[in-house]
């Protein structure tokens, strides 16, 4: 217990002093460290491409007393140097830039004490390959099932068109081409993220686009439309029996009231039936509004007079 008392608190406050004049011996004295400072290459032009990049880091070889080493290790984590594509020398597709240029901006990082004894590599060097760019549209490619008896309207992309960045000037590219897989088709709308799809030595930028698909729900309708003759001389007039065909046809739901039998036209055309000896006409659909779809003639053909006014 006496050492509790007396003794220990003395050793203690000893050891604390002890360290305190070794940590500031150590750290006053001249110490070689190497540090890692990352670079990174900007302002590329856009009729640039990039092959293989540059190196991403910078092994630089210090030397200073302890304590301006010791700062610099923290600086690694808050610094790194970015050079300006303009300072490279590009030849035939090698663009290099000693580092040496660098020395000053690596120095800007450090304490004053603390010289740079070298960097590696000697010089950062990157391959590149001339593009030309050109801007294409959005085009959809892909698969669309429809469920619930929905039908496509449209598709949208936004942006509608892209950069695409083509290696050889001669390549031709007339669109970009994005698509979703097995799409169902199972809402008024539809909005997913689609990717462009790759094309050889050809960037696309962006490379993602979001595409909207509008959609309706549509429904069955059956409508009885007056048989019509057409194409009938003069004073010639048609009799069918039935005297109404049986038009079926997919309609929106918003506009199944509006469309009514006013709208198609179903015809018996004389040039099908002058000069034959038949006793039924074929029917044609001879029109039919523009916001309907899949229309079937249920009533295929007719009984027939015809009726001659003699004036």
């Amino acid at each position: 217990m006496n050492l509790f008392r007396g003794d220990f608190p003395v050793f203690l406050l000893f050891l604390a002093i002890s360290f305190f004049f070794w940590w500031s011996r150590t750290m006053s004295s001249n110490y070689e460290t190497t540090l890692k400072v990352p670079v990174k290459v900007v302002g590329v032009p856009e009729n640039v491409r990039v092959l293989t990049a540059a190196d991403e880091y910078l092994t630089v070889s210090l030397e200073g007393k302890g304590t301006a080493l010791l700062k610099s290790g923290r600086a690694k984590n808050k610094h790194s140097v970015s050079v300006n594509n303009s300072r490279f020398n590009m030849n035939q597709g090698h663009a290099s830039l000693s580092t040496l240029i660098l020395r000053d901006s690596v120095a800007s990082m450090l304490p004053p004490s603390v010289a740079i004894r070298s960097i590696q590599p000697d010089s950062l060097t990157y391959t590149y390959a001339l593009q030309h760019v050109m801007k294409v549209p959005v085009v959809y490619d892909g698969t669309i099932a429809s469920a619930d008896q929905f039908f496509m309207e449209r598709i949208e992309f936004s942006p509608d068109s892209v950069q695409a960045m083509v290696l050889v000037s001669d390549t031709t590219v007339i669109a970009a081409y994005a698509g979703v897989d097995n799409l169902v088709l199972n809402a008024d709308t539809l909005a997913l993220d689609a990717s462009i799809k790759p094309v050889p030595d050809v960037s696309f930028s962006p490379s993602d686009v979001r595409m909207t698909v509008i959609s309706q729900q549509y429904t069955e309708k059956s409508l009885e439309v007056p048989v019509k003759g057409v194409n009938f001389p003069d004073g010639y007039m048609l009799k069918s029996f039935p005297s109404r065909a049986v038009v079926t046809f997919w309609v929106k739901m918003s506009e199944y009231d509006r469309v009514g039998a006013r709208d198609f036209t179903v015809v018996v055309d004389y040039n099908d039936i002058a000069g034959r000896d038949v006793s039924k006409a074929e029917l044609r659909l001879f029109s039919q509004p523009a916001n309907v779809r899949n229309v079937r003639l249920q009533t295929r053909s007719v009984d027939y007079l015809i009726e001659v006014n003699h004036f």
